[in-house]
């Protein structure tokens, strides 16, 4: 049995108004053995279904990607395999939490206001912590990746493109 203490979950997912269900992913592909991510998906029929959130912390999957499922370990339904990619990034932004909370307030409010000027899909795991997507080598995805480098020269945290689905 998964303890619930061992599960990251998505509250608000980018495209929560598409998604139908939820799948877990297990994590010791992303070095965290023991660990699920419970993540929002729509079924498609067929055996498929489409990823309707950024994954925190799953690789190998991106926000739009087509999976299967299969049962691991003792969860009923978890991602099998990506069997069609969406050609979508997915960009890990973090912030220093060595700073006030109202400035990395202000500072993550910076970045989700450039995303939504962007039309960048985001999700925040928690202050300091965001999630976002774009179409891989897009002008979305060049602009926002502009934006991190700047914060990067500021000091301001770490950020990596740490996922793709091209």
């Amino acid at each position: 049995m998964v303890d619930i203490n061992d599960i990251c979950g998505h509250p608000n997912p980018a495209w929560g108004d598409q998604a139908d269900s939820l799948v877990m992913c297990d994590l010791t592909d992303s070095e965290m053995p023991g660990r699920w991510e419970q993540m929002w998906e729509k079924r498609l029929g067929d055996g498929r279904h489409m990823l309707c959130c950024i994954p925190f912390f799953a690789s190998n999957i991106a926000l739009g990607d087509i999976f299967t499922t299969a049962s691991s370990r003792s969860v009923e339904r978890s991602v099998n395999a990506v069997v069609e990619r969406s050609g979508n990034v997915v960009i890990h932004a973090f912030f220093h939490d060595d700073v006030a909370t109202a400035e990395n307030e202000d500072r993550q409010g910076d970045l989700i206001g450039e995303s939504v000027r962007l039309g960048i899909d985001y999700e925040v795991v928690r202050l300091g912590f965001v999630a976002l997507s774009c179409p891989i080598g897009s002008h979305q995805h060049k602009e926002i990746e502009r934006r991190l480098d700047a914060y990067n020269k500021l000091g301001w945290g770490h950020f990596v493109t740490s996922k793709s689905s091209g």
